[in-house]
């Protein structure tokens, strides 16, 4: 991990140099770097949440016919994960995947090192309303656009069913009571990374046959 935070923070410092040396700048550009080199993971696990939400029906009717035969049950749903090409993790590994950038991210962004760049970088400090970089937003506007960001980027996931609708409203609440300690670099960091992961969700949710082809032949078949 800290060699992965230790190259996150030079490419911090590369786009320091050639985006305007503001490090507010450097952290969006850094992001947006970070997002597109992960797009193959987010197109992956999108695509398995999307096939899971098209079986979901089937494997309702299988737990009601076989709730009474979990090994039966147990088989039919691995069958039908098979038949279907989907993986019940595929839409959540790709995800898990992401997370040692962005702790690789969040240890640069409020490290010692990236302090003490900040402090020696008078011009580069501060941005837009925000004076430093390495403390909190004081105006509490960066965490509440963490949290309109993340309901955002949820909207644009397949939906799960209704516990996940739940989870819609309260991760975001959440998510800002959490995150308005943090520098203020991290949190600009999160808000770009959430505008970005939706957008891509978006793109993909919305392109046709978005690795729903295989499900929807199988319901042609079976018509």
């Amino acid at each position: 991990m800290e060699y992965l935070t230790n190259t996150m923070l030079e490419i911090l410092k590369f786009f320091y140099a050639i985006g305007g040396h503001n490090y507010g700048l450097a952290i969006i550009w850094l992001t947006i770097a970070v997002n597109l080199a992960l797009y193959p993971l987010t197109l992956t696990s999108v695509k398995q949440m999307s096939a899971m939400q098209k079986i979901q029906p089937r494997l309702k009717e299988l737990q009601k016919k076989h709730k009474d035969e979990p090994q039966k049950l147990q088989k039919e749903m691995m069958d039908l994960y098979k038949g279907e090409g989907v993986n019940p993790l595929g839409g959540c590994l790709p995800m898990l995947l992401k997370i040692p950038f962005f702790l690789a991210l969040f240890f640069a962004l409020q490290g010692k090192e990236m302090v003490a760049l900040l402090a020696s970088a008078t011009d580069g400090t501060s941005f837009l309303w925000i004076h430093n970089l390495a403390k909190p937003d004081p105006l509490w506007i960066l965490p509440v656009l963490i949290g309109i960001s993340t309901w955002y980027m949820q909207k644009t996931m397949p939906s799960m069913g209704e516990h996940a609708q739940l989870m819609n409203w309260f991760m975001p609440v959440f998510i800002v009571l959490i995150s308005y300690a943090f520098p203020a670099g991290v949190q600009l960091y999160w808000v770009i990374s959430n505008v970005m992961g939706g957008v891509q969700q978006s793109y993909i949710m919305s392109r046709p046959n978005r690795g729903e082809n295989k499900i929807v032949k199988k319901a042609g078949e079976e018509e």
